[in-house]
């Protein structure tokens, strides 16, 4: 455990807060739409990315048509250029919205990702059409293999086809990479990574669960990030509030025994703020931080906490970390399992 705090200690150094030193004397990119939030390296091939993503699943929740394209304006008009997405998150509505106000306008300038929950290669070769007609694409830049849940899980898609589709699709030009993602322990990471080292495949991206609390408690920083580093995986970052548990507010994965006011109210209860738990996951070796945003002051605030990022030491690191750590756990990280 110790030589991989070190590794990933060393790595941020060199990764992370290099390129965040670099980010107030280089000039800002451009497009055609105007400057570009600050862009890192997503796979191996170079492709970046903005550091902020736009999450899909609460632009879904959006009901009013006009809300969710104000969104999407908005978030041109601030710079970024990266957007998630999953097949079905909100019936499919999250997808058709990007498709309607995202992809016909701004296709050419923009890194469009989604993700396929599909148990079956049927199923998820399904999924990935679906997805591109919603989306209004003939291609996606990232497709991922959605929410791996345990060893088992990894097994029964692996044998129903699932990685086979994947490769398929990126053979055939409708995915430029491919990943997978998963929430609830780090154990299963390890085991589908050691899988594809099996099977000698390489996946481009991980998406996976970074913030305060996880190093204290079923650690995906301490356990996964390392490895995925050594293997040159782009990583974002997901949950970097808990989801909301962090501001003491229920998420779909909140079980029906913890009552929401048992769940603690971690910013401002101490020293931990919104800034500076999003400044803790820029600190990190990733390659974006992906949230998704109701309203767009709070898309807003993410993108003023990048702009004015300021490189936290290793010291603040572990003082936040520290402050946080009577809060980790099932009741905030209650998308996490113990296996």
């Amino acid at each position: 455990m110790g030589n991989r705090r070190n590794f990933i200690k060393k790595t941020a150094t060199l990764a992370a807060f290099g390129l965040i030193a670099d980010w107030a004397s280089a000039n800002p990119e451009t497009d055609k739409w105007g400057e570009i939030l600050p862009q890192r390296q997503l796979t191996r091939d170079g492709q970046k990315v903005t550091a902020f993503c736009l999450g899909g699943y609460h632009l879904g929740f959006i009901d009013n048509p006009a809300d969710a394209e104000r969104m999407v304006e908005r978030s041109i008009e601030l710079g970024v250029r990266f957007y998630d997405n999953a097949r079905r998150y909100v019936n499919g509505r999250a997808e058709e919205y990007m498709g309607k106000f995202l992809t016909p306008k701004y296709r050419d300038q923009i890194f469009l990702m989604t993700k396929a929950p599909g148990k079956t290669g049927d199923e998820v070769r399904q999924m990935l059409d679906e997805s591109l007609k919603a989306l209004k694409t003939d291609y996606v830049d990232l497709w991922q293999i959605h929410n791996f849940t345990t060893p088992e899980d990894v097994d029964a898609r692996l044998k129903a086809g699932v990685l086979d589709v994947f490769l398929e699709a990126k053979q055939k030009g409708k995915a430029r990479y491919i990943g997978f993602t998963g929430h609830q322990n780090p154990v299963t990471h390890l085991y589908f990574l050691k899988k594809l080292d099996k099977l000698g495949i390489e996946m481009e991206t991980c998406q996976m669960p970074l913030n305060v609390c996880d190093p204290s408690f079923e650690s995906f920083q301490h356990n996964v990030l390392p490895v995925l580093l050594e293997k040159k995986y782009g990583v974002l970052a997901m949950k970097t509030m808990a989801g909301g548990s962090m501001m003491g507010g229920r998420i779909d994965t909140t079980p029906r025994n913890i009552e929401t006011k048992d769940i603690p109210d971690v910013v401002g209860l101490t020293e931990l703020t919104f800034a500076n738990l999003h400044q803790y996951v820029y600190s990190l070796p990733v390659s974006s931080l992906v949230s998704g945003c109701l309203f767009t002051h709070e898309l807003e605030s993410n993108v003023k906490v990048l702009r004015e990022m300021k490189k936290l030491s290793e010291a603040d690191m572990r003082k936040l970390e520290k402050y946080a750590e009577p809060y980790a756990g099932l009741i905030v990280e209650n998308y996490k399992r113990v296996f």
